[in-house]
């Protein structure tokens, strides 16, 4: 299966919105040896609530770094993925959530590279 951009599913977006933002930090910080991936994915398939603020307040930091138009472009994909998100994060997910998280993640990941 490949990405299904028309998911409403809140844990594959959610796992989606994680690979855009670290795409962005890569994008950044190219030489960067530690990603988000390795800090927060657990925790961010695990608990959004709780680290999604946190990983959109740092790539508003990543942002600012980029040049105008790929800015816009990040931008966007961030808007058109919240777009599909409710207004609150879910604070915990199961675990067959969380597999719906991994797969969004992938999924996203893979896009970038075809």
């Amino acid at each position: 299966m490949s990405l299904n951009p028309d998911s409403t599913n809140i844990p594959y977006t959610l796992g989606r919105l994680f690979s855009v933002l670290e795409d962005i930090q890569s994008a950044a910080s190219p030489r960067i040896k530690s990603t988000i991936k390795d800090q927060y994915f657990n925790s961010a398939s695990f608990t959004p609530g709780h680290i999604f603020p946190i990983l959109l307040k740092l790539s508003q930091k990543h942002l600012k770094k980029l040049a105008v138009g790929t800015r816009i472009n990040y931008e966007k994909q961030i808007r058109d993925l919240a777009d599909t998100l409710p207004d609150v994060y879910p604070s915990r997910l199961s675990l067959p959530q969380q597999g719906s998280f991994q797969l969004g993640y992938y999924h996203q990941t893979q896009k970038r590279y075809e």
